[in-house]
């Protein structure tokens, strides 16, 4: 009984100085960038694009908790004119650990995140994008409780992306990304109900990109910036878990080919971060591999 009483006690005391918050695939704005290249040349007669996603991320904390992601991701992009319209869906098993014991085990969705844009050319070398996204939730808030999976708030923001061509094998590629999470209801393990928003997320990437022939790779750097949450009535540490500024490396190899006219491609990525803060609760890194096919026709 005492050791039992003892390991319950470990347990929670464990438990309530871990970090909660998992990720969303669907808001990876690396994958989205990566995905959304055109296979070949455009072309008027393709405009639709789907996309299919395995995922596997591995998280430690500096805390010493340890998170699994496996799942999956598909996307469609459709483009017509000058404009595209995509949306983005996810799926994931999710295990925690803390020292020998799994805090938590369960699969979830992700948000479904819709995103609708405009290119613009502004010469033979340079183009930028336009975009507007809207995130809607799948599921409960249940980050107040365990580790989830998605935002779980409707999220609302604006997205500007380019390209400068260096020459028809080298690119420069960047982007910048503002979201805004509305609050929402949550109920934490007592059962209690709050009024609860991870708040804003800013994101930053820059990135090389080398084409030769049917075979290209892209080395690139993310920056994420999560602040502004906010929970009412107040929870203790929920805010300080919750805000964190994240860097992120990443190297993709692409393979473009063609099936009867049709034109795919398959991606292989690793990414490598880590939280810059909080140190106290945030990631002493992360790990993330993925692989993609895409379709063009």
């Amino acid at each position: 009984m005492k050791y039992t009483i003892h390991s319950y006690l470990l347990f929670f005391t464990m438990l309530h100085y871990a970090t909660l918050f998992g990720p969303s695939m669907v808001y990876n704005f690396r994958i989205a960038e990566v995905t959304r290249q055109p296979i070949f040349e455009k072309s008027n007669k393709l405009h639709h694009t789907v996309i299919a996603l395995p995922f596997e991320q591995y998280r430690k904390k500096y805390d010493g908790t340890k998170q699994n992601f496996t799942g999956g991701l598909a996307s469609y992009i459709y483009d017509f004119s000058s404009n595209y319209f995509r949306t983005d869906f996810a799926v994931s098993h999710i295990k925690e650990t803390i020292g020998h014991t799994t805090t938590f085990s369960g699969t979830e969705a992700d948000d479904i995140l819709l995103t609708l844009g405009r290119n613009f050319d502004l010469s033979d070398r340079t183009s930028i994008t336009t975009s507007g996204l809207l995130g809607i939730p799948t599921h409960k808030i249940f980050r107040l409780q365990h580790v989830d999976f998605g935002y779980s708030q409707v999220g609302l923001g604006m997205q500007l992306d380019g390209l400068y061509a260096f020459n028809r094998m080298n690119d420069f590629v960047y982007g910048a990304r503002y979201i805004y999470f509305f609050p929402r209801k949550a109920h934490d393990t007592l059962d209690e109900k709050h009024r609860f928003t991870i708040g804003n997320v800013g994101d930053l990437l820059v990135a090389y990109k080398k084409n030769w022939k049917h075979h290209g790779l892209e080395l690139g750097y993310t920056s994420r910036f999560r602040f502004g949450a906010h929970i009412c009535p107040n929870l203790d540490e929920i805010v300080k878990k919750t805000n964190y500024i994240r860097s992120n490396f990443y190297l993709v190899y692409k393979y473009k080919f063609l099936i009867n006219n049709i034109p795919n491609r398959l991606l292989f990525n690793i990414g490598y971060g880590f939280d810059e803060s909080p140190k106290k609760f945030g990631n002493k890194y992360i790990i993330t591999l993925w692989a993609s096919w895409n379709v063009n026709f």
